[in-house]
C-alpha cells in the first residue's frame, strides 16, 4: 500500500510538473559564454541557436568560437552537430546551416537488409526513404526543417544502422533505454576533425569574469501532504529541470524549513537522479492548527543558484 501511495504522489509530481513549468523565452542578451564547452556564441550565431525549440537536441554545444573557416572564407562557427555559415544573401547578412550531411556522406556503404517500404515508411521525391523509428524522430523534430532530405538509405556503419540527411545522420543505439534509441551524430566534431583540424580553435576561451550555462535550472518543490498534523512525516520533492523542461541529475540541493516561531531547520539533500528529482523527509514539530511552515529549497548547478519554495499548513 505504501509503495502504491508513492508511485500515485510521484505520478500526480510529474503532471504538477507539467502543469507549473512553461518554457522559458529565448535569451534576449547578444552573447552567451558556455562553460560546458568553454566558448562563446553571440549575436546572429546565438540568435540562430535559440530560434529552434531544443538547440542542444538538434545542434549540440559549441566545439569552437566563431572564426574565418580556411575552406569557405566565410565566417563560421561550429557545433558537435552543426556548423553555422554567416552568409551575405540578398536579405542582409543571415546564418545558413551547413549540408554536413551531404558533404561527409560516402557511397559504397553496404545498406541495411531490412525492409524500406510500407505503412511505417515514407518515399521522398529523391528517391529515399526514411523507416520506423528514424521517421518517428524525423516528425518529432520538424525534420523538414532541420535535418533536410535524406541523402542515403540506411546503412550499416561501424556496426550499426545511420541514415544521412542534408543536415544530419541518424544512429539506432537498441541498447539504450525506450524513447533514447536514435540519437544524431556529431557531424560537426566530425567535419572539423576531418577538414579543418585545428587543435587551437578548440581550446576555450574562458572570460575573466563570468559565470553562464546554456543549460539554466529551474525548480519546483511539492510537499507530499498540504495538510499534515503535528508529529507526522512529511516528505519534500525538490524537481530540477533546464529551461527545454528535462531533468538536471547531479543537481545539489539543500532545503531550509522555516517554522511559524521563525526557528529554521536546513538539510541538505542528495543530489537529484536521472528524473530530476531529490527528496526527504521529516517529522513536524507541534504547532497550533493552522499553523503554516514554509519550505524553501536551494539548488547549485554550473555555478548558478536557483530557489523555489512551498509550504503546507498544520491541521487536526
Amino acid at each position: 500500500m505504501k509503495l502504491f501511495r508513492s508511485v500515485v504522489v510521484l505520478l500526480f509530481l510529474v503532471g504538477l510538473i507539467a502543469a507549473f513549468v512553461h518554457p522559458a523565452a529565448a535569451q534576449t542578451t547578444d552573447s552567451v559564454y558556455v562553460t560546458e564547452t568553454g566558448h562563446w556564441i553571440w549575436g546572429e550565431f546565438l540568435r540562430t541557436y535559440n530560434s529552434v525549440s531544443d538547440p542542444l537536441t538538434i545542434y549540440g554545444y559549441p566545439i569552437t568560437d566563431d572564426f574565418t573557416d580556411p575552406v569557405t572564407k566565410q565566417h563560421v562557427q561550429y557545433f558537435e552537430r552543426a556548423r553555422f555559415d554567416l552568409v551575405e544573401t540578398e536579405r542582409g547578412t543571415q546564418i545558413k546551416i551547413a549540408p554536413l550531411g551531404t558533404l561527409l556522406h560516402e557511397e559504397g556503404v553496404p545498406l541495411a537488409d531490412i525492409p524500406n517500404e510500407g505503412p511505417t515508411c515514407r518515399a521522398f521525391n529523391n528517391g529515399f526513404s526514411v523507416c520506423y523509428a528514424f521517421l518517428q524522430f524525423y516528425d518529432a523534430y520538424d525534420g523538414s526543417t532541420h535535418f533536410g532530405n535524406p541523402v542515403s538509405s540506411l546503412e550499416v556503419i561501424d556496426g550499426r544502422y545511420m541514415q544521412y540527411f542534408e543536415y544530419a545522420r541518424m544512429e539506432w543505439w537498441p541498447e539504450k533505454p525506450e524513447g533514447q534509441r536514435v540519437i544524431l551524430s556529431e557531424l560537426g566534431r566530425i567535419y572539423f576533425d576531418k577538414v579543418v583540424a585545428d587543435p587551437a580553435l578548440l581550446k576555450a576561451s574562458p572570460p575573466t569574469d563570468i559565470a553562464g550555462s546554456l543549460l539554466k535550472p529551474r525548480v519546483k518543490v511539492f510537499t507530499r501532504n498540504a495538510l499534515s498534523r503535528s508529529g507526522s512525516q512529511q516528505t519534500i520533492y525538490v524537481v530540477v529541470q533546464d529551461q527545454y523542461l528535462r531533468p538536471m541529475a547531479k543537481s545539489q540541493v539543500s532545503v531550509t524549513v522555516t517554522y511559524p516561531d521563525q526557528t529554521q531547520e536546513f538539510y541538505r539533500l542528495p543530489e537529484t537522479n536521472e528524473f530530476g528529482i531529490s527528496q526527504f523527509s521529516f517529522t513536524i514539530p507541534e504547532f497550533d492548527v493552522r499553523s503554516v511552515i514554509t519550505v524553501q529549497a536551494e539548488i547549485t548547478r554550473g555555478g548558478e543558484t536557483v530557489k523555489g519554495t512551498s509550504w503546507f499548513r498544520i491541521w487536526y
